[in-house]
């Protein structure tokens, strides 16, 4: 089956906005090493386009790094507090 590129950023596209704060993040040196969908970096800078045309609140961070657990275990704490903020006290 060929890959659908961004499939998610054309799903926003085509549905109406929904009341969701979002927080990406995405590491510079994040690649496609299988060749089927593209550069997650570039995809993801995609899909916070879209979303912020779409008049979503999109928190977009981008770091030095790849795609593994050690990036989000030092950024899972950035988001939560990027979503909840003081609503989560």
């Amino acid at each position: 089956m060929a890959p659908r590129k961004n499939w998610v950023a054309k799903q926003f596209i085509r549905s109406p906005k929904l009341p969701l704060r979002l927080y990406m993040e995405a590491g510079t040196f994040e690649v496609d090493l299988r060749g089927s969908g593209g550069n997650i970096l570039e995809t993801s800078r995609n899909l916070r386009d879209v979303l912020q045309a779409k008049g979503y609140d999109v928190q977009y961070r981008e770091f030095v790094g790849d795609h593994d657990y050690m990036n989000w275990r030092d950024t899972l704490g950035d988001g939560l507090i990027a979503l909840y903020g003081d609503h989560g006290r």
